[in-house]
């Protein structure tokens, strides 16, 4: 059937858009997906993609944003605040770059400290052009403090000279933080009952003018606690969408909202909910943050599960699961320590970790973990393990046999796809749950990445895909170390073998030593981890089995301490190879095997 007056109004439509793009990249930027390049023939050109859009260099007043093009084009960004979820997209600045690039950088300038900013960029060539968004923050003038403790025993042995806090009365940690917040306070839990202590902190807190809000699950009983803070007028909002699963978040803010002083408010997180199983028999761990960029994200994220930003709860703007969005900032510059930060399910939390481990693990990676039932991470653990990196971890007993657990595939018992060999993984021995929900990588290494991940994520299909949750990874030595005497009390508890006091004592590698490479044979690419007494030039070479020269692997001044370097042998023929390492007159050689 036709409609002559629709087809008008279509055809008017349609000319509109038309102008619309041809007013160039400031009526473009009210798009909001982005531009497709369609097939051309002849002559016509092709569009750019654009690809790995990320933003770094982060301090108070800018940052530089990057990305790439398969294709030669220029360079615009547009920015704006985002001050809220709910805002409409009016770009109030903007930068150009009119070169034509395939790697685009374009720094930000005269930002405000720790204030969260949506950005777009545009890249156009003569086939068209292309655009993709993102959300940026800048560094606080807040101290970066990190405090981190653990409920139970640390293994002092590995510490790399300051002793981790263990043995922490949880309650204690938290009343003092509440007794102590003076504008505001917003609290996630999957559970709170028990400690009347800490609801009458809470509310006490709340008749002196502290602004409370609360946010917690519907699917575990709702607890008298609970009530009794709804009761004195602490506005409690419960998960309210696919109730069968879980608001499983556990982190607090205190003194963000109504303050304007960087230097008082603190983000609380970490594995623990408020129980006395939780704070006592469950291995458990606590990280308190100091800063105001950390507070802001976190709050945008706890406003869109609030529907609000304001102290009372819209139930009806309320999102949560699979409703929310990945609208929040994602890496974060405190004070020159590098956090990254992701929410599930709206922010592939598993596909940042896989990447993680797999870009990020030049030794080691450790892990606790309650529940492990995610194939996409055991896949990229597995890989690691394969190219030559430890991987050892301690499961929760009570979780061992949950459905495609990776414990016993791991562990190298006879089921499909066992791992063999299998990895040093065990099982926790004691009572209560090995609740830590933490991966560490390169703790036991001189050099390496050393970065920690905790936060209410566990390794399984519902944590990635219908649960909220909150992942937090911290690029720090320091923070690192402190989670290394976690793990390696938990690992000796449960069986495992004593190897992070020998390791760590070795980190300044008192004796020259050339590693056999791992694996060996190989097909395609192994790893060679040597120790260098002392710094100087270091050459590490392949050479073929007529002493020619293959590859050159290292060939630069080092630092004193273990080393690992990679050789991708794709291309050369299967046979015997011998790799050879000079540092300081020091030299030694070793032979490997590729297969075809």
């Amino acid at each position: 059937m036709n409609y002559p007056n629709e087809n008008k109004s279509i055809m008017k439509s349609r000319v509109a858009i038309f102008v619309i793009i041809l007013t160039g990249y400031q009526a473009l930027s009210i798009l909001s997906c982005q531009a497709r390049p369609q097939t051309k023939s002849g002559h016509e050109k092709s569009a750019p993609v654009i690809s790995a859009l990320t933003y770094d260099n982060i301090t108070q007043t800018g940052v530089n944003v990057t990305w790439t093009t398969e294709l030669p084009a220029d360079s615009k960004i547009l920015w704006m605040q985002a001050d809220s979820n709910y805002q409409p997209l009016i770009f109030t600045d903007s930068s150009h770059i009119a070169g034509l690039e395939t790697n685009h950088a374009v720094q930000i300038n005269n930002l405000l400290p720790a204030t969260i900013y949506k950005y777009r960029v545009l890249s156009q060539n003569a086939g068209g052009t292309a655009a993709d968004s993102g959300y940026l923050i800048t560094q606080s003038s807040s101290s970066g403090n990190v405090e981190v403790y653990f409920n139970h025993t640390v293994d002092t042995t590995v510490s790399k000279g300051e002793h981790a806090n263990g043995s922490q009365n949880f309650e204690a940690l938290l009343l003092n933080r509440i007794n102590n917040a003076s504008h505001s306070i917003d609290i996630t839990l999957w559970q709170f009952n028990y400690y009347s202590s800490i609801a009458s902190a809470l509310i006490q807190a709340k008749n002196r003018g502290v602004r409370i809000r609360f946010i917690t699950t519907a699917n575990v009983p709702n607890s008298p606690l609970v009530d009794s803070l709804a009761y004195h007028g602490i506005p409690v909002l419960v998960r309210n969408y696919d109730t069968t699963h879980s608001m499983h978040n556990k982190f607090w803010i205190f003194d963000y909202r109504g303050n304007n002083d960087p230097s008082s408010m603190y983000l609380w997180t970490g594995s623990t909910n408020v129980t006395h199983p939780q704070f006592h028999s469950d291995r458990n761990n606590i990280i308190v943050i100091q800063d105001q960029s950390l507070c802001a994200v976190y709050t945008r994220e706890f406003e869109e599960m609030w529907g609000s930003h304001g102290d009372m709860y819209l139930a009806s703007m309320a999102k949560f699961g699979a409703e929310k969005a990945d609208n929040v900032p994602h890496i974060l510059n405190v004070a020159g320590t590098r956090m990254e930060i992701y929410f599930a399910p709206s922010d592939s939390v598993g596909a940042f970790l896989d990447n993680l481990f797999q870009t990020k693990a030049t030794k080691s990676l450790y892990f606790c973990m309650l529940k492990f039932s995610y194939s996409p991470i055991e896949d990229a653990l597995h890989a690691i393990f394969n190219e030559g990196r430890q991987v050892r971890g301690v499961f929760d007993l009570s979780n061992s046999t949950i459905s495609n657990c990776a414990y016993p595939r791991m562990k190298g018992t006879a089921v499909p796809n066992a791992w063999s060999p299998p990895a040093r993984v065990f099982l926790d021995t004691i009572d209560g749950l090995i609740h830590h929900k933490y991966c560490i990588i390169d703790p036991d290494s001189s050099g390496g990445n050393q970065i920690m991940a905790t936060g209410s994520f566990n390794w399984e299909p519902d944590a990635e895909l219908v649960n909220d949750e909150n992942s937090l990874t911290i690029f720090s030595p320091r923070i690192t170390n402190l989670y290394f005497q976690e793990f390696y009390a938990r690992y000796r508890e449960s069986g495992g073998e004593e190897f992070g006091a020998q390791s760590v004592r070795n980190l300044n590698a008192q004796v020259f030593q050339l590693a056999q490479n791992v694996p060996n044979p190989f097909y395609q690419t192994t790893r060679i981890r040597y120790d260098l007494p002392q710094p100087g030039f270091t050459r590490l070479a392949v050479f073929d089995p007529f002493g020619r020269e293959a590859a050159i692997l290292v060939n630069e001044r080092q630092d004193q301490g273990s080393h690992v370097a990679t050789w991708n042998g794709t291309g050369f023929p299967a046979g015997v190879y011998y790799y050879t390492i000079n540092s300081n007159g020091l030299s030694a050689t070793r032979k490997m095997i590729i297969l075809k």
